[in-house]
This record gives C-alpha cells, structure tokens and sequence, in this order.
C-alpha cells in the first residue's frame, strides 16, 4: 500500500494535515485552539483532551451533554 499525503483521493472539503509536535482536531475551532494553548504550555496530550472536551461542551452543546464526550486514541511511548 502506497500512502502519499499530497494526494487526497476524496472529495472533501477538508485538508490533511500533519503535526510533528502534537495536533488537536474537533468540529469546532475554538475548541482545538482551547487544546492547542494548553500543548503549547507544556501539557500533554490528556491535558489537552480534557481541556478541549470541556471547551467542546461549551461552544458545541447540541453535541455534547455536560461530562461531554471525549475520544482519544493515546501512544505512550516508553
């Protein structure tokens, strides 16, 4: 299998994006910055996930009840 990020055989709206030093991504903008802030401080990848889901809860209701929903696939590396 052959994986070349600089072509995109989908239609869609929506870029792929890489991150070398870390990466946040939901529906709504103002949550990921809320993540990425807290990257940028020094936390780590749960900080973030926290951070953005409790964001996610306030500018996304209709989407996330209180306690929201948080997804996170995680890689500790030893």
């Amino acid at each position: 299998m052959h994986f070349d990020g600089q072509q995109y055989p989908y239609t869609s709206r929506r870029r792929v994006v890489y991150g070398r030093r870390g990466m946040v991504c939901t529906s709504q903008p103002l949550a990921s910055q809320a993540g990425l802030q807290i990257l940028q401080q020094g936390g780590n990848a749960i900080d973030a996930a926290i951070a953005t889901a409790i964001c996610q809860t306030v500018v996304e209701p209709t989407n996330n009840g209180l306690g929201s929903d948080c997804f996170a696939i995680v890689w500790v590396k030893d």
